[in-house]
């Protein structure tokens, strides 16, 4: 596979790298796009994710509102200071922040992306942390949207963990279904039809 990352990434703290990391990404994602069909999740290669690998998680979509970590970069799992496969996403959010998340995700579970604006809550002594969030639908081989490409790139002090995050605002929400995603009607010649 053709590596579609560049070889010498620019700056990957503060806005300007949480921004570029995370259009790299989806770049990467949109590359592996087939006739407007989602990426599956066979198609991700770690090696073409270059140095934004430590900020990338894979998760899987249990139902239309929940997704459970699979796979997750050393950044991400700096944020709860804990091995992460296997919990939900809903982990790394407040209580106040989940239900927004769980809208965001049955959204992606119908071929969506969306990229949030985080805050770390905050706690007597822990240094204040942002995050930007991107959320990218991935297929299986049978083209189900069950799977999750996320990536999410901080700012501030991470390594006292666990830090959980707020909702500041959504960025933004990319409907990717297209025509090319529904499967044409089969039709069939009916012999002895009328003739016009």
């Amino acid at each position: 596979m053709v590596d579609h990352m560049p070889k010498h990434a620019s700056d990957c703290n503060g806005e300007t790298g949480a921004t570029s990391i995370i259009a790299r990404v989806s770049a990467y994602w949109s590359s592996l796009r087939r006739d407007g069909r989602l990426p599956a999740r066979t198609d991700i290669d770690p090696k073409a994710l270059g140095d934004a690998l430590p900020h990338v998680f894979l998760a899987e979509i249990v139902t239309p509102r929940v997704a459970r970590l699979r796979i997750c970069g050393h950044k991400v799992e700096t944020l709860m200071g804990m091995d992460m496969r296997g919990m939900p996403l809903s982990v790394l959010f407040t209580g106040a922040a989940r239900d927004e998340v769980q809208d965001a995700l049955a959204q992606i579970a119908h071929g969506a992306r969306v990229t949030l604006a985080l805050e770390a809550e905050q706690s007597f002594g822990l240094p204040q942390v942002t995050a930007r969030l991107a959320l990218l639908p991935l297929a299986d081989l049978g083209g189900r949207c069950n799977r999750v490409l996320g990536v999410v790139v901080t700012e501030g002090e991470t390594e006292r963990g666990p830090r959980r995050f707020a909702l500041a605002r959504m960025l933004s929400e990319l409907s990717d279904t297209t025509p090319a995603q529904v499967e044409p009607p089969a039709l069939r010649v009916i012999e002895g039809g009328r003739r016009f």
